[in-house]
């Protein structure tokens, strides 16, 4: 028997069989499995009208969960879920705060106050006018950010500015000239966004969730790799430490790029350990697609982030295969002093990394001469002869003094920079309350990197290869951030883009020494068990 059902509409009718076997299948379905499906898929169809980006992102991080725990044995899969489920959990709770904190207004950042642009353009004879509120912007036009976001906020500006002018909504002349400025704030992480609102609506709070995906995806990629190389007890400790990491955790639901950048990074470890350790040719191609296209992108994210990459990458490479065997350890401690020394000795190399250093010099007195709190590391008279009569258009970066910086005053600046990267801020430098509650942040930090250290001696003995990737890829990182700082809040936020490789190397230090407190003070227990 068939039952045929018309739906009436303008102009035709459109049937729908039903037949008794689907008439019988659907019966046999509980009655309450149909009551959860049809709410569950209301709820759905609301949350994507009232937030596409939500959707999507709940749905990715399902798929990051799905992912990670395949494999996983049942008591570990549940420990894991368990820690990220609380770790997206607090985020979004966050981000919700956030959101419904925001204020309301007339848009009155998208228009601005008549400037040298506005004046220049009508000099020029063009017409300066001021745009209206778009309907993509009503409502959440005051882009409030949290205050350890001070970037957020113009980001979002610029990135709704995108998005207007490629749906064709005219906007401010000086909000065009803005929001496609190549030398200030300039990366691919704002067109990426930009395309994400294009795509799924206007999303400025929505922004914050990519954050959150990017550093759930880096996260879990280096957890799988760390699994596999150092161990159960090592992967789940670093894990639950770096979700739960105060600055980590800050920057994850943040609107600033540092997430992407770190993300490509993971990528990039994770690609070249597959690249190595993969047989076969045609299954390298995939794994060596991502460590090309992720060398590509992250030099977009930030200007030397390629550069810097690679290097890490390279000294890994090369480290893991210096230590495959004790000959070569030992060739590499007579060989590797000797060439450098030959390198150094050469004058035209000289006189390329004392022009290096000295464009560093300049970036880091930029740091100190800003707004927030500083610290220095070159000789004082670098600072003392900064005077005002120096400064050439009120800019703050002066090269006049770093001129004359000897290879003495340099090799000081490379070794307060190394030491600064790890021990600033020191306790007496830290000013206001809100950087007294970073002092616990910054313990943390210190027992970090003094059981990084043992972890690197017990790397090397478990997996080499990825030891040494990590080292490098962190002291490459180490290196280039410590030289370009001299602000604690600005070092701090870059530092953290390092940090989710020094995590794992102190887990397994702290691992390594709890197993050896224990076989030490419990052997019988650990021998009966």
């Amino acid at each position: 028997m068939r039952l045929l059902l018309e739906r009436a509409a303008p102009g035709d009718s459109i049937p729908v069989m039903v037949t008794k076997h689907s008439i019988s299948m659907l019966a046999k379905v509980p009655g309450r499995a149909l009551v959860w499906a049809t709410v569950t898929g209301i709820g759905l169809g609301l949350a994507y009208v009232l937030s596409p980006v939500s959707v999507w992102f709940f749905i990715a991080v399902t798929g990051l969960f799905v992912w990670v725990s395949r494999g996983l044995p049942n008591r570990e899969r549940r420990w894991v879920l368990g820690t990220l489920t609380i770790a997206v959990v607090l985020r979004v709770l966050v981000i919700a705060v956030l959101f419904l904190g925001a204020e309301t207004g007339s848009c009155g950042w998208a228009t601005p106050t008549p400037s040298r642009v506005a004046a220049s353009i009508e000099a020029a004879g063009g017409t300066y006018t001021t745009a209206s509120c778009s309907p993509l912007t009503i409502g959440n036009d005051q882009f409030v950010s949290f205050f350890w976001d001070g970037d957020g906020s113009a980001l979002k500006r610029r990135t709704v500015s995108i998005q207007n002018i490629w749906l064709g909504i005219p906007i401010d002349p000086f909000l065009f000239f803005v929001a496609f400025d190549p030398d200030y704030g300039w990366t691919t992480y704002v067109l990426v966004l930009s395309y994400l609102q294009y795509w799924l609506g206007s999303a400025p709070y929505g922004i914050h969730l990519f954050n959150v995906l990017a550093f759930l995806a880096s996260t879990l990629l280096l957890y799988r790799l760390v699994r596999s190389s150092y161990g159960r007890a090592t992967a789940l400790a670093g894990l639950a430490l770096l979700v739960f990491l105060p600055t980590p955790f800050a920057w994850s639901v943040s609107a600033m790029k540092e997430e992407l950048y770190i993300l490509l990074g993971a990528s990039a470890v994770v690609a070249t350990v597959a690249v190595v350790r993969t047989n076969g040719i045609v299954k390298r191609v995939a794994p060596l697609l991502l460590l090309v296209g992720s060398l590509s992108v992250i030099e977009t994210v930030r200007v030397g982030g390629r550069l810097i990459l690679g290097t890490g990458l390279g000294a890994g490479i090369a480290g893991g295969a210096i230590t495959r065997r004790v000959s070569l350890m030992l060739l590499a401690f007579l060989l590797v002093p000797y060439a450098g020394y030959r390198t150094l000795g050469n004058a035209d190399v000289q006189v390329r990394i004392m022009s290096q250093l000295q464009k560093f010099a300049v970036i880091h007195i930029g740091h100190v001469r800003t707004e927030g709190n500083h610290y220095k590391l070159l000789d004082q008279r670098f600072y003392s002869d900064l005077s005002a009569s120096q400064l050439e258009d009120g800019t703050l970066l002066a090269v006049r003094p770093v001129e004359d910086m000897t290879p003495a005053e340099a090799l000081r600046f490379v070794s307060r920079a190394l030491i600064s990267f790890v021990v600033v801020p020191l306790p007496w430098q830290l000013q206001s309350r809100t950087e007294i509650l970073f002092l616990v942040q910054q313990i943390i930090w210190y027992l970090m990197v003094f059981f990084a250290a043992i972890g690197v001696v017990a790397g090397l003995r478990r997996d080499p290869f990825v030891t040494c990737l990590l080292c490098g890829v962190t002291a490459a990182g180490a290196l280039a951030i410590g030289l370009n700082s001299g602000n604690i809040g600005t070092l701090v936020r870059h530092r953290d883009t390092v940090v989710p490789f020094v995590v794992w190397l102190s887990a397994l230090g702290a691992v390594t020494t709890a197993s050896y407190w224990m076989s030490w003070a419990m052997p019988e227990t650990l021998d009966s068990e």
